[in-house]
């Protein structure tokens, strides 16, 4: 949580950027590889040398079941892991408890929704992450709302 006017700049970003890549030190946080678009690209430079070929050894713990087949397959899953990925934080609105989520980079459901999101890393897709990483690492950008993330990728349908 961080409190109203709270605005984050590029070493907030560093800080960010620690927290995933020891969140990505877990076996089953690496099930990332996997799921392709913008949480791909977040960790694919932490994660490259070591990607996995199935199921971690914590599988019992963060699992999920596929119930389409004859054959019932487990695999890892993550949840809450999606916020740190992203960078989400909650911050006071200044209006009573109310809070606002606002993050670096979109979640994998806003990615998904956009013209970005065509099963494959395209030119367009990695010209969107580095410009907006160039601009972050420059202090050049903010933190930004679900809504607002839906509008800057709307620009992409």
């Amino acid at each position: 949580w961080r409190p109203p006017g709270w605005e984050p700049d590029k070493y907030e970003y560093m800080n960010y950027e620690l927290r995933r890549n020891q969140l990505l030190r877990l076996p089953h946080v690496r099930v990332v590889a996997a799921q392709g678009g913008i949480i791909w690209c977040l960790c694919k430079q932490e994660i490259a040398s070591d990607i996995p070929s199935g199921p971690s050894r914590d599988v019992q713990f963060f699992a999920d079941a596929s119930r389409h087949t004859s054959h019932q397959y487990i695999f890892d899953t993550l949840t809450e892991e999606i916020e740190t990925l992203c960078g989400l934080y909650d911050v006071g609105t200044g209006i009573g408890d109310q809070t606002t989520i606002l993050s670096w980079w979109p979640t994998p459901a806003l990615w998904s929704t956009s013209g970005l999101d065509v099963g494959y890393w395209t030119h367009s897709a990695e010209k969107m992450f580095q410009s907006r990483l160039t601009a972050i690492r420059e202090g050049q950008a903010n933190l930004r709302t679900s809504r607002k993330w839906k509008g800057e990728l709307s620009f992409y349908k």
